[in-house]
């Protein structure tokens, strides 16, 4: 009789488990916050600043105002304007606490961030470049304005030290935005000009060269460098002519592959001295 009574009994037990197991659990309520990346809206500072050692200038070259961020989600502390009330903010100069070496000769990185108020961060900043002056400057005197005729752009060419300038649109296109390089004038062991535009950093994040105007794909920079440097192509007027090479890197060592050009097509570059 107590078999009879038992086997039943585990027979609804068994069935009560099996439903409690196959019941659905509900979820707990969740809240979706809405957040954002905030971005640069207006960029009001230079990607660089070059200066000759002992001349910087950057604190006043600076606007006081360098950028302004903005985030229409979420906004930022001490914002003002927009959907939030405080879509925008100004990254000022004055926010600046640590300023780099300004002194030696390199290159520096100036940089500053704001955070949203979902603690998501903005950058912006430039890089400063302190040129040193050469023992041997060529015999020429490069600054001054050079038209490159293909396309009517105006390239400035600013005198740093003698024989040491900034140029800051080697390609001579109006759609790229400027951005400065360093160029050397040596004189030769003949006494002549030699133009020396030696590896440097670009907008791209790689290395950008000048070369000669005939010089040939896939050498290293460093063999550019020794062989097939830019070159003043005539004296009356002064005219000067490269090709714009971009390298993975900022190396010597680095290879030039045609298919890497960051900003700049292959065709050779001329600009006459206006």
């Amino acid at each position: 009789m107590k078999n009879k009574i038992l086997i039943p009994s585990l027979f609804l037990a068994g069935c009560f488990l099996l439903i409690m197991a196959c019941q659905k659990i509900e979820d707990k309520d969740s809240t979706v916050i809405a957040t954002s990346v905030p971005f640069i809206a207006v960029q009001n500072v230079n990607s660089a600043y070059v200066y000759g050692e002992g001349q910087t200038s950057i604190y006043s070259d600076l606007p006081d105002v360098l950028a302004i961020a903005v985030d229409s989600i979420v906004g930022f502390e001490g914002g003002y304007g927009g959907k939030t009330g405080m879509d925008s903010i100004k990254i000022l100069k004055s926010d600046i606490t640590e300023w780099p070496d300004t002194v030696s000769l390199g290159g520096k990185a100036l940089s500053l961030e704001k955070f949203n108020k979902a603690n998501y961060k903005v950058t912006t900043g430039t890089n400063i470049v302190i040129a040193g002056a050469i023992p041997n400057p060529g015999p020429t005197a490069l600054e001054g304005n050079y038209l490159r005729a293909a396309t009517g752009y105006i390239l400035e060419i600013k005198k740093v030290f003698d024989g040491v300038y900034v140029i800051d649109n080697p390609g001579g296109a109006a759609s790229v935005a400027p951005f400065p390089y360093l160029l050397y004038n040596y004189k030769s062991s003949s006494g002549a000009d030699s133009l020396v535009f030696p590896i440097q950093p670009n907008p791209c994040g790689t290395g950008t060269q000048l070369v000669d105007p005939a010089a040939p794909n896939d050498l290293t920079s460093e063999a550019y460098t020794a062989q097939h440097s830019p070159k003043i192509t005539s004296s009356s007027p002064l005219t000067l002519s490269w090709k714009v090479f971009t390298f993975s890197a900022v190396r010597t060592s680095a290879v030039h592959s045609s298919s890497s050009v960051c900003q700049w097509g292959l065709a050779v570059r001329t600009f006459v001295k206006q």
